[in-house]
């Protein structure tokens, strides 16, 4: 009888070890390795670009709120008419900017 528990003892001892991996283990090792083989990604603006598409939005704003105030008033003067077709210019540069800006960044993402 103690042969018998001294061989049952060794065997459970000398038997190896199975685990089996948890899920929160297993989204670990599923992600293992992947940065290898891919550089490191940029940032989609440079700090220069990101400021300039922060001018260029505000810059939107404006003009976008100057154009709404000259066209709402009853009778807008000669200057004010007058404006108007540079105010229109300066939006559609502004707008460009900001939309090539915007699609740089969103294709960086």
């Amino acid at each position: 009888m103690k042969t018998l528990a001294l061989a049952a003892l060794s065997l459970v001892l000398a038997a190896p070890v199975v685990s089996i991996p948890t899920p929160a283990d297993a989204q670990v090792m599923v992600g293992r390795g992947s940065a290898r083989g891919s550089a490191p990604r940029r940032p989609a603006l440079s700090e220069r670009e990101q400021e300039r598409l922060a001018e260029a939005e505000d810059a939107v704003w404006e003009l976008e709120e100057q154009i709404a105030d000259i066209e709402a008033a009853t009778e807008p003067t000669p200057e004010q008419t007058a404006q108007l077709p540079e105010l229109r210019e300066q939006l559609e540069r502004e707008t460009a900017v900001v939309d090539r800006l915007t699609a740089k960044r969103d294709r960086r993402s």
